[in-house]
């Protein structure tokens, strides 16, 4: 099981990946979202790290996001990522500056509120 620290290591490569994208990221916001929502799923997995657990799976870490009273307010933010990232990976659409827009925001409110756990 990875620990808390390779969890951080990950979700902030995931972020620089999504950084690298340059000045354009609305060009490949779908590339974007679905890191954005990879460095959420590591902060999570961050703070279930610190209690010796681990999700096994998306549906997995739903439940326990949800049963874990100190990450129900991530609930919403999280599921906003994950199906902003389900819909840039299998749907035929193209995700605007404003999904982007969105999207960073739920990470931003993801990652504030795993540091104040962790």
């Amino acid at each position: 099981m990875p620990r808390r620290d390779q969890h951080l290591q990950k979700a902030r490569h995931n972020e620089e990946f999504v950084t690298s994208l340059g000045a354009d990221p609305d060009r490949f916001a779908d590339w974007a979202i679905t890191g954005l929502f990879y460095s959420a799923l590591h902060y999570i997995e961050a703070y279930f790290a610190c209690r010796g657990r681990h999700s096994g799976d998306h549906r997995a870490r739903d439940s326990d996001i949800w049963r874990d009273t100190s990450l129900q307010s991530l609930y919403t933010p999280y599921n906003e990522l994950k199906n902003a990232s389900t819909t840039a990976r299998y749907r035929v659409v193209f995700l605007t500056a404003q999904d982007l827009a969105d999207s960073h925001q739920c990470l931003d409110t993801i990652r504030t509120e795993i540091f104040k756990l962790i």
